[in-house]
C-alpha cells in the first residue's frame, strides 16, 4: 500500500500525459483467441462529468467483469446491469471526472473475424435525491468511441520451442541468482525475459517478498489497468518504471530492463522500445547470491501470511546479464537463438530456457507448474536478399542459418503483390554447409515480362512461424530499362512496425541524397548522401520515436526525385 501512494502523484502526472496518446484509435486493431476470455483496454476521459457508459458487444460476446481505475491505480467501484441487444451498462458510484483505464474481462465467440465494439458515456438525469432506478440515461454521443478487435483461431503449437505455464501452480518456482549476476546499483545489469498473460494484479518475477524493511533489486507487476511496472526498493521507498499500453493481452511479449551503471539510469523496454526510464535512488547494492520467484513473489520471511499475488500466464527465455545491453542488441536477438557456445564465460547471462537444456539449472518444480509447448519460435532470420541479372536470367542470393528439415521457397511476382512459387530448396542447397549462417543462391532462367520482383520464405515443419525476406524488384531488357543514373525500388517490410529497409539501384557512379518526409512535408532522416558506385544498396530506416502514419522516402539525383509511400503500423 505504502508503495502504491508513495508513486500516486508521479502516476497522477503520467496518467494525463497519456491519455490523449491512449485514445488515439490503434492502426492495427488488437488480435484475442476466439473462444477465450479476455480483456479489452480502454481510456475514458470525457469532455465533462458522467455517471457510466453503454457497452455494445458482437453478438455472442458478454462481460464477466469491469475494473475502472482512477489514474491507472485507484479502483472505482461499478456496477453492471444487461440491456437490450447485446449491450451492457456500466455505472459507477460517483461521477467520473478526468482519465479512467477500463478494464472489460470479455467471453469472445467462437467465429474468427473483425469485430467493433463500441462504448457510449452517459449521465443520469434528475436531481441527486432521486433514485438511480427512476432515472433516465442519456447517451453522450460527443464521447462515443468505436473499437475493433481481430479474433483468430488459436494457433496450435507444433514447435520445439516450450514455455513455463502457471495457470494452475499454487505457488511461485524458488530459485537463486549466483553472486557474479546478481542485479545491483554496484554494478551493470540487464534482465530480459517473455510473457503471456490475461491475467491482472499479478507478479510474474520478483525478488521481493512483500515486507517494507526488505531491499529488493526488482519486481515485475501486472498491474490492475493491465500494464506492465517494474520496481525495485528499499525500506520505506520504491521507485518504478511502466509500460504505456497494457500487457494483459494474450499476446507474447518481450519484456527488458537495463541498469547502466556509468550513466546511473534504468531504462524499461517493451518489445524493443523504450517506454520508460529513470535514475534509480532506490536500487540497493548486491550483496551475494539473491533469491527471486517466478511465478509470484517470494515468501516472507516473518512467517506471516504471504502476499504472493500468484501469476497465471507463461514465461519463456529468462536471462539476466552482467552488462547494459544495448536497445539495438535487444531488438535484434530477442527473437534470435541464444548464441551458446558464441558467448563467453565471464559475460554469459544467468538463463532459463524451459526446453531442458544443459544450461538450465535444476528447479523444484511447484506441483501444477508445467513445461508447454508454444507457438513463441526464436527460428534465425533470413538476411541480406540481393540478385543479380544478364538481361535474361535473375539469380538471388540470401544468408539464413539453416534448420533441420526446413525449406525455402523462392517466390515470384510480375507486381509486387501476387506471389507464386518457382522453385524450393533445402539447407543441403547451401553453398556453404556449417553450423552457423549459410549462403544461398538460386537462378531463374525463365523471367516471364521484363519487371519482376522476388522474395524467399522459410518454413519448418517444427514451427508455425514462416521466416520471409524483403521484396526485390527486378528490371530485365532495354524495353524497361531507366536512363535514371539511380532507381528506388521501395521499402521492405511495408508496412512496417520497428524498422524497414529501403532500397535502391545505382546505375553508374552517382552522387544521390535518400531522405524520409512526413506527411506534414518535414524532414525525418536522412539515410544516404554522397557519391555511390553502381551496385543494390540498403538503407535501415528505425521508427523508435516515430508515430504510426504514412511516409515517404525520397531519392534525389541529378536526374531528378524519385518517391516511395511507406505505412507505420505500431
Amino acid at each position: 500500500m505504502r508503495r502504491i501512494v508513495g508513486l500516486i502523484l508521479v502516476v497522477c502526472a503520467v496518467g494525463a500525459m497519456e491519455s490523449a496518446r491512449a485514445q488515439a484509435p490503434a492502426d492495427a486493431p488488437p488480435i484475442r483467441r476466439a473462444g477465450s476470455v479476455a480483456n479489452l483496454f480502454e481510456t475514458l476521459d470525457p469532455s465533462s462529468p458522467i455517471n457510466g457508459a453503454r457497452v455494445e458487444l458482437p453478438d455472442g460476446w458478454t462481460v464477466q467483469e469491469a475494473r475502472l481505475l482512477q489514474y491507472g491505480t485507484k479502483s472505482v467501484p461499478v456496477r453492471l446491469a444487461s440491456g437490450p441487444a447485446n449491450t451492457v451498462f456500466l455505472s459507477a458510484d460517483t461521477p467520473v471526472k478526468g482519465p479512467h483505464e477500463l478494464v472489460l474481462r470479455v467471453q469472445l465467440g467462437d467465429r474468427p473475424g473483425r469485430y467493433q465494439w463500441r462504448l457510449t458515456p452517459f449521465v443520469l438525469t434528475g436531481s441527486l435525491s432521486t433514485p438511480d432506478s427512476l432515472r433516465q440515461r442519456q447517451l453522450r454521443a460527443v464521447d462515443r468511441l468505436t473499437r475493433e478487435v481481430r479474433v483468430e483461431h488459436a494457433s496450435r503449437p507444433s514447435g520445439p520451442n516450450r514455455a513455463v505455464d502457471f495457470e494452475r501452480a499454487p505457488a511461485p518456482l524458488s530459485l537463486e541468482v549466483p553472486p557474479r549476476l546478481s542485479p545491483g546499483q554496484d554494478r551493470s545489469f540487464t534482465i530480459e525475459f517473455w510473457m503471456r498473460t490475461d491475467g491482472l494484479d499479478q507478479v510474474p518475477l520478483s525478488s521481493w517478498t512483500g515486507e517494507e524493511a526488505v531491499a529488493y533489486p526488482f519486481e515485475f507487476v501486472v498491474d490492475q489497468s493491465g500494464r506492465l511496472r517494474f520496481y525495485c526498493g528499499r525500506a520505506g521507498r520504491h521507485e518504478a518504471l511502466r509500460t504505456k499500453r497494457p500487457v494483459a493481452d494474450g499476446q507474447w511479449h518481450h519484456v527488458a530492463v537495463v541498469y547502466d551503471d556509468a550513466m546511473a539510469r534504468l531504462r524499461l523496454l517493451l518489445d524493443g522500445t523504450r517506454v520508460d526510464s529513470l535514475r534509480p535512488q532506490a536500487l540497493p547494492s548486491v550483496s551475494g547470491a539473491l533469491p527471486i520467484a517466478l511465478g509470484g513473489r517470494r515468501p516472507s520471511s516473518s512467517g506471516s501470511d504471504p502476499d504472493l499475488r500468484l501469476y497465471s500466464g507463461r514465461l519463456d527465455e529468462l536471462r539476466i546479464w552482467p552488462e547494459a545491453r544495448s536497445v539495438t542488441t535487444l531488438r535484434e536477438m530477442r527473437t534470435r537463438p541464444f548464441p551458446g557456445r558464441k558467448t563467453e564465460a565471464a559475460a554469459a547471462p544467468f538463463r532459463l530456457s524451459f526446453n531442458g537444456e544443459a544450461s538450465d539449472p535444476e528447479l523444484a518444480w511447484p506441483r501444477g507448474t508445467q513445461r508447454v509447448s508454444t507457438t513463441l519460435t526464436f527460428q534465425p532470420p533470413l538476411r541480406s536478399l540481393r540478385a543479380q541479372t544478364d538481361g535474361q536470367s535473375v539469380t538471388l542470393r540470401w544468408t539464413a542459418q539453416a534448420v533441420d528439415e526446413s525449406t525455402f521457397i523462392v517466390e515470384r511476382s510480375p507486381n509486387g503483390q501476387s506471389f507464386t512459387e518457382v522453385d524450393r530448396l533445402s539447407p543441403l542447397d547451401s553453398q556453404s554447409p556449417s553450423e552457423g549462417s549459410q549462403e544461398f543462391s538460386y537462378t531463374d532462367k525463365n523471367v516471364p515480362g521484363n519487371v519482376v520482383y522476388y522474395r524467399v520464405r522459410q518454413v519448418s515443419p517444427t514451427t508455425t512461424t514462416d521466416r520471409t525476406t524483403g521484396t526485390i524488384k527486378i528490371g530485365l531488357g532495354a524495353d524497361t530499362s531507366s536512363s535514371d543514373a539511380a532507381t528506388l525500388i521501395g521499402n521492405f517490410p511495408n508496412p512496417f512496425k520497428e524498422s524497414s529497409k529501403v532500397a535502391y539501384r545505382v546505375e553508374e557512379a552517382h552522387a544521390l541524397t535518400l531522405t524520409v518526409w512526413d506527411v506534414s512535408g518535414k524532414q525525418i532522416a536522412r539515410l544516404a548522401d554522397g557519391m555511390h558506385e553502381p551496385g543494390y544498396y540498403e538503407r535501415t530506416l528505425t521508427a523508435e520515436n516515430l508515430p504510426s502514419g504514412i511516409y515517404f522516402a525520397r531519392l534525389e539525383t541529378a536526374d531528378g526525385v524519385q518517391s516511395h509511400r511507406m505505412v507505420l503500423l505500431k
